[in-house]
């Protein structure tokens, strides 16, 4: 068998051309290997020594309504000095105006909250600070009342999936809860909404009946939002039960695996300046996706359990209710009286009455609250006594 050098020029070295092939083949497959490596290193401390990697897709927009149309001009006129709550100075109104002078497209609606900021509550005037995706809804807030709107919502999902809602749609953003409407107050109540038709299939758990809910059975607390036995308690009303667990990334990623969802009360940070709940409902190489009701842009992240760690005051796992703890929404019940039942608009026997429900007379199981029941009896809403009410059987 010959050498090498028999194939070889005198004056250099040249390997027969089947290995130069393959030295090619392989110095390119080393190339993709280190380019491969470099990006995820950049992936790595982008996800590291960042709020939150920003993902390709992030959650489904297809429930998520937040366009309102109006005219300045009009509003302008429909001003009035009764309107006015004197709640923010001129520190407020000078922030206003200085993100304006960043923020081109957003100018004139800040100024204008700024030039009547007497009329504007300093929820509304943060709210506005946070820029262009809930501008609009604080803008309106002084021109727009406490309302009804939002039970009655067409929310849409797959199964397995969890829709995204966030508490400034449209459809409830002026929805009341607490000491102000849902787009201010309502992230606890529209975590539950999403978790609850996600696990249970309910669209009719809206993030206004929930909100409902919460207020009629003793889950919102004056000057503190909603209490944290809204999803515990509270959660066997929709379907769900509702867990507290522990702050630990392998018991999160556990309870995620078994098909749970998980809400999270969150100290100030990335996502609130006081407090707020979002919803964590997966994870994958990079941290934990959440969905966040106040913020679209923070949705689209994953955030690493270090991120989350240190601004997460408690967390709760939910699945769906198990035989005997089913919710009552939606059941029938009737009128176990001796001649009618009052339907009142509050639930105390002094609130006003909205009408009678005659003996034996049907109504829909809404919720409970405390010594009433919610209920809806010939399209309208209001509260009985519970010692007055039977299910119907069968």
């Amino acid at each position: 068998m010959p050498y090498y050098d028999d194939y070889y020029d005198d004056e250099y070295y040249a390997p027969p051309p089947r290995y130069r092939r393959r030295r090619r083949r392989h110095g390119g497959r080393v190339a993709l290997i280190i380019i491969a490596l470099i990006l995820l290193l950049a992936l790595f401390f982008v996800w590291r020594f960042t709020d939150g990697l920003t993902t390709f897709a992030g959650p489904s927009l297809d429930n998520v309504q937040n366009e309102l149309t109006y005219s300045l001009a009009t509003l302008e006129g429909e001003i009035r000095p009764e309107m006015a709550v004197n709640e923010c100075g001129e520190d407020y109104a000078a922030q206003l105006r200085e993100l304006a002078a960043k923020e081109e497209d957003l100018a004139e609606r800040l100024n204008f909250i700024a030039d009547h900021i007497e009329i504007y509550s300093e929820a509304a005037v943060k709210t506005a600070l946070q820029g262009e995706e809930k501008l609009d809804f604080a803008l309106l807030t002084p021109f727009r009342g406490e309302d009804e709107s939002g039970l009655n919502a067409l929310i849409t999902v797959k199964e397995g999936e969890i829709p995204y809602l966030i508490q400034y749609d449209t459809r409830w953003a002026y929805h009341g809860y607490g000491s102000s409407v849902m787009g201010i107050t309502g992230c606890g109540p529209t975590c539950l909404s999403m978790v609850a038709i996600a696990l249970t299939g309910d669209a009719t758990a809206t993030p206004a009946r929930i909100a409902d809910y919460a207020e009629s059975a003793g889950h919102y607390v004056d000057g503190a939002g909603t209490a944290w036995t809204l999803f515990t308690q509270g959660a066997s009303a929709f379907g769900l039960t509702g867990e507290a667990i522990s702050l630990d990334e392998a018991t999160m990623r556990e309870r995620l695996d078994a098909g749970e969802i998980i809400i999270a009360s969150m100290l100030p940070g990335d996502f609130t300046t006081s407090g707020h709940f979002i919803v964590i409902y997966d994870y994958g190489l990079f941290g934990f996706n959440v969905c966040d009701p106040n913020s679209i842009e923070l949705s689209r992240r994953t955030w690493s359990f270090s991120k989350l760690e240190g601004q997460t005051a408690q967390l709760w796992s939910f699945k769906k209710g198990t035989t005997g703890t089913s919710s009552l929404a939606g059941s029938l019940w009737y009128a176990d009286c001796e001649e009618f039942i009052t339907l009142r608009a509050e639930p105390n026997t002094s609130a006003a009455a909205i009408t009678t429900i005659p003996k034996d007379g049907q109504m829909t199981y809404v919720s409970a609250a405390g010594d009433f029941t919610c209920v809806e009896y010939q399209g309208q809403r209001g509260y009985v006594l519970s010692s007055y009410i039977k299910p119907v059987s069968g």
